[in-house]
């Protein structure tokens, strides 16, 4: 089989990221094969194996997967649905199919799932608690201190979050896949690089740049190496996609804002606990917009590696 170079590599790559973006837009409904090799520009012979090259998973995998793992998030956040709406809404016709194949991929029945981790279920502790504290045990902190931090963490979200409307914004944006729960990796440290770069050289930078980073996965859904993300500077307002520039359009709305600074692992648990703790009692739910990250500074470049920027989870009224 011929190994693709840097060049066929990266344009491999973006016709599969579009075919990436249709499916997670239409897991509603039946996806022929055919129609995602159109979209991509190859045969489906083809497509197939490119697909595998650049996902490093088959489609067939890939769509049941991804289908499971947007049925856990609405069980998780979204109580109001019945579980037919949500086997509906991941593109099974028949409860019984959709009960089927989340309990292979679960080892456990959609209404286990639900009652074990639904957000509005009463409960002595969130799951970004849990992770937070193994984290932290593991790095020799004693259980008193991480008790104090998580007590910190729960005040500061729910005296701090404000709902805010945030406006749509043209950005430049560099795919990647993977993230880091040690902090901003070099791969994704180098594709805002890029991105601020790419705007740079093609003179599209508005006067105040923002960096701004869109998580499109849940990562305490999806395998930390299996994230979406990306890494964007905004641009002006009249900036269009050009010569290999990938303009797009973030959404604006609603959105849950607070301000974080601190270690990697302070950011995940306000990150967790503003959607586990704050949410269930704001009366707001989850939109299905993505998460988004204003970054202030580069952590790998402060003395103590720790971030500043603004956390912004998209909400919508029940």
């Amino acid at each position: 089989m011929h190994t693709p170079n840097i060049r066929e590599m990266a344009i491999y790559t973006k016709r599969i990221n579009a075919v990436l973006d249709y499916i997670h837009c239409n897991l509603d409904d039946s996806i022929p094969l055919a129609e995602l090799a159109d979209i991509a520009g190859y045969s489906p012979y083809h497509f197939h194996r490119i697909f595998k090259l650049v996902v490093r998973e088959t489609l067939n995998k890939y769509v049941n997967r991804v289908r499971m793992e947007k049925a856990s998030r609405l069980l998780v956040f979204h109580d109001n649905m019945s579980l037919t709406e949500i086997g509906l809404e991941c593109g099974f016709s028949s409860i019984a199919g959709f009960s089927r194949s989340f309990r292979i991929f679960y080892d456990m029945t959609p209404s286990y799932y639900r009652l074990q981790f639904n957000i509005f279920k009463p409960r002595t502790i969130t799951l970004a608690e849990e992770r937070f504290r193994l984290k932290m045990l593991t790095a020799s902190y004693s259980s008193v201190d991480i008790d104090e931090m998580i007590a910190w963490a729960h005040n500061y979200v729910h005296a701090s979050a404000r709902v805010r409307h945030l406006p749509p914004v043209k950005v430049l944006a560099i795919r990647h896949c993977g993230l880091s729960d040690m902090g901003l990796s070099q791969d994704l440290s180098h594709a805002f690089d890029k991105a601020y770069r790419q705007a740079h050289h093609n003179g599209l930078l508005p006067s105040k740049p923002e960096m701004i980073g869109v998580s499109y996965d849940d990562p305490y859904v999806t395998p930390l190496e299996r994230c979406r993300y990306d890494a964007c500077v905004t641009v002006a307002p009249d900036s269009e996609s050009r010569d290999g520039l990938e303009i797009s359009t973030l959404p604006g709305g609603k959105y849950a804002v607070i301000d974080v600074s601190g270690s990697i692992h302070l950011l995940w648990l306000l990150s967790g606990l503003l959607a586990q703790s704050w949410l269930p009692q704001s009366g707001y739910v989850l939109d299905n917009r993505p998460f988004i990250e204003k970054h202030f500074n580069n952590p790998n470049t402060d003395p103590e590696r720790h971030y500043r920027g603004e956390w912004c989870l998209p909400i919508r009224s029940k």
